[in-house]
């Protein structure tokens, strides 16, 4: 079955591709729609009915709920990422290759960081050279300089933003980019409950720091990015589940 919903009918070779290969659809909304909102309402619930709980499990660095989760997810998406560089079609187009790359080498930075390279699991000291230099004085960078920390996060929230919401939500009307790796490399709107969240969390941690002048949550940061990296692992989820339909179908090539 070819890959054609209401946002128009996609461009050879992508057409190979079979809809619920290219998009989530209602069966897999359970992981899609159904899990995101089920997991911020727990944290919303515990938050309110269970603030001591709250800090000591959900918050706590390195194996609190959220910290754990963000590890894990970016993980995951990394060694899906490396795993689909090994796809005759990652290999037979050159920028293709190179954003799923790009995708698990970024993936992997956020789960090590996550986790100070190790140092969250195997609780090594910092050296004292680094501890001068890092605000928090673990084995991490993005404590060192915004370019490590502010400035990814910045462009992250606007791919997410623009790639992931913005331009899903037009080509409903649209249709699907006519570039095919425009199109292939696109995420589907199916899976934009994760990144509204974390929006909206975002939108809750701005407020509180700068216009009322008091936290509104609890961290909402840490949401913020467990949601992000969720988003994340969806996209790759999804990206994978496509080269896996073109790999079958004997496509060897993906050009822009």
């Amino acid at each position: 079955m070819a890959a054609a919903s209401s946002a128009g009918v996609l461009t050879p070779p992508l057409n190979v591709i079979p809809a619920r290969s290219w998009a989530p659809d209602r069966l897999d909304a359970w992981w899609s729609t159904y899990l995101p909102i089920t997991l911020v309402v727990a944290v919303v619930a515990i938050w309110a009915v269970a603030p001591e709980f709250y800090v000591n499990h959900v918050l706590p660095e390195g194996f609190g709920f959220l910290e754990l989760s963000q590890f894990v997810l970016a993980a995951a998406a990394s060694v899906l990422c490396a795993l689909a560089l090994r796809f005759d079609v990652v290999k037979g187009s050159r920028l293709l290759w190179i954003a799923v790359f790009f995708f698990a080498l970024a993936a992997f930075y956020i789960a090590g960081e996550e986790h100070s390279w190790g140092q969250h699991f195997f609780n090594w000291n910092t050296p004292a050279y680094w501890s001068e230099i890092n605000r928090q004085q673990e084995t991490n960078l993005h404590n060192t300089s915004p370019w490590f920390n502010q400035r990814p996060k910045l462009l992250f929230d606007n791919a997410m933003f623009i790639g992931g919401l913005l331009i899903p939500f037009v080509q409903q009307w649209t249709g699907t980019f006519r570039q095919p790796l425009l199109a292939l490399l696109t995420p589907p709107l199916a899976i934009a409950p994760a990144a509204l969240i974390a929006l909206s969390f975002k939108v809750v941690d701005d407020l509180g720091k700068d216009v009322l002048g008091t936290p509104l949550f609890t961290r909402p940061s840490e949401v913020v990015e467990t949601f992000q990296y969720l988003y994340m692992f969806y996209y790759v989820l999804v990206l994978r589940r496509r080269l896996l339909a073109l790999d079958a179908a004997g496509v060897k090539r993906v050009t822009l």
